[in-house]
């Protein structure tokens, strides 16, 4: 008993840090991201515009604190990062907040050491940046040495506190990062390489824990620095935006990893998370492509009032813009009577800026946009999708299909309840280690859920 509770985190294991996984167990999840990867480096081949570069920064910058508690301006973190890249920006106030200029400076940090070979001193500068204005009085740009034990807890059904995971002593922090360092500082050139290094490293870094805060941040940087590496352009990719999808499962499965020297399971979790990530930035090129020729074409023909509601609609991404315009849509964000509304709108359609959907009172408006173009049968290609994929590879998860079909988690999650609806499929296992399976197919037992 002694010696179990003595091995309860992995750096307390006597094969630490040399981890075991079996690379046979994620073919698929390998395959995944090398097909992800590929039409990534397709896609970059052209310059990437600088403001799908800084949108994609700043959302990371916001998305991981977010995980870790910390809310952060996004408006403060845009205009930092646009004023350092060179594209305009009107924030909407100049508010001080100290946490968002940190994670803002260490985004600029990431992108600017993206090639650069990893290294202790790398790691305390981007700590640094993000801790520089802390008024907290932690320890930036150093690691701890404190010698209270380093712990994550949280409360359980019971309210009382439960320690999730003990970090090595600061007295070990020094050796354990030289380790660290010495592991992971070559590059990986091969795509299933890219993600076994990306993957693994997290894991090993988030086990040391070597500063007094900031260790989630930091790590999340190192998988963005990774994946830039592999794809040879000075990127930060929104590593943390996908991780915040899966949040649950990414704690449940980090835990786990901090407890076992098998992380076959971590990286099955984690790889298509890696692919969604790769998926998602090209999503966001296309979107400011698309902003772009739209706005290109039509913005010169558009009132002040239309120019500001179509640029809101821009404002809040790709859903945004699908959601479309309705009178009394235009009435809310134009501030504007309905009269007033159904006449800009008849006579932004006569532009040919938007394209009329029905009659009556019921019209809706889409914008003559590439990303609202009508696609036939949407939800039924989706859920052709996820059927082929659970018949193909049964007992698999969320993370897999969305970063298969490169599409949203919840995009996913609706054509997985229609096809559970429907009776096509179904969930076996528990929640954190089961899957999907077509119905009736026999296989592992169902469990009660």
């Amino acid at each position: 008993m002694a010696n179990q509770i003595q091995e309860r985190f992995v750096w307390q294991k006597k094969a630490w840090p040399k981890f075991t996984f079996s690379r046979v167990a994620l073919t698929d999840e390998l395959a995944l991201f090398a097909k992800a990867f590929a039409e990534a480096k397709r896609a970059l081949r052209k310059p990437q515009p600088l403001e799908a570069v800084a949108g994609a920064m700043a959302e990371e910058a916001v998305r991981t604190s977010a995980i870790e508690g910390v809310d952060v301006d996004e408006s403060v973190v845009m205009s930092s990062i646009c004023r350092a890249l060179g594209v305009a920006y009107s924030p909407p106030g100049f508010p001080k907040d100290a946490r968002a200029e940190g994670v803002a400076q260490m985004m600029l940090a990431i992108r600017r050491d993206w090639n650069e070979p990893l290294s202790e001193a790398l790691l305390k500068t981007w700590h640094g940046a993000l801790l520089a204005n802390d008024t907290r009085g932690v320890l930036a740009g150093e690691f701890r040495s404190h010698a209270d034990p380093m712990r994550v807890v949280r409360t359980n059904a019971y309210g009382e506190m439960e320690i999730r995971y003990e970090a090595p002593p600061s007295a070990r922090v020094p050796n354990e990062m030289r380790r660290f360092v010495e592991t992971w500082r070559a590059p990986a050139a091969r795509p299933a390489d890219i993600a076994l290094k990306a993957a693994f490293m997290h894991p090993h870094f988030e086990s040391i824990h070597p500063f007094e805060d900031g260790n989630g941040r930091i790590g999340r940087a190192l998988v963005a620095k990774t994946l830039a590496e592999g794809l040879g352009l000075p990127l930060v990719l929104p590593v943390s935006t996908v991780i915040a999808r899966h949040r649950r499962d990414y704690y449940e499965e980090i835990n786990a990893a901090s407890q076992s020297l098998d992380w076959t399971s971590w990286a099955a979790f984690f790889i298509p998370v890696l692919a969604e990530t790769l998926n998602d930035f090209l999503a966001a090129l296309r979107f400011v492509a698309a902003k772009r020729d739209y706005l290109g074409k039509y913005e010169a023909m558009f009132s002040e009032r239309a120019k500001k509601v179509v640029l809101r609609m821009f404002e809040d991404g790709e859903s945004g813009v699908r959601a479309g315009l309705s009178a009394a849509k235009w009435v809310r964000m134009a501030k504007v009577s309905k009269p007033t509304a159904t006449r800009d709108l008849a006579e932004l359609e006569k532009t040919g800026a938007i394209v009329a959907q029905g009659a009556g009172p019921t019209t809706r408006y889409r914008l003559n946009c590439v990303l609202c173009e009508p696609i036939d049968g949407i939800n039924d290609g989706i859920n052709d999708g996820v059927k082929r994929l659970v018949a193909s590879h049964p007992g698999r998860g969320v993370p897999f299909f969305a970063a298969s079909l490169s599409v949203s988690r919840p995009t996913v999650e609706r054509a997985i309840a229609a096809l559970v609806a429907a009776g096509e499929i179904e969930h076996r296992g528990s929640r954190k280690t089961g899957g999907y399976y077509v119905a009736n197919s026999g296989g592992n037992p169902k469990e009660e859920q």
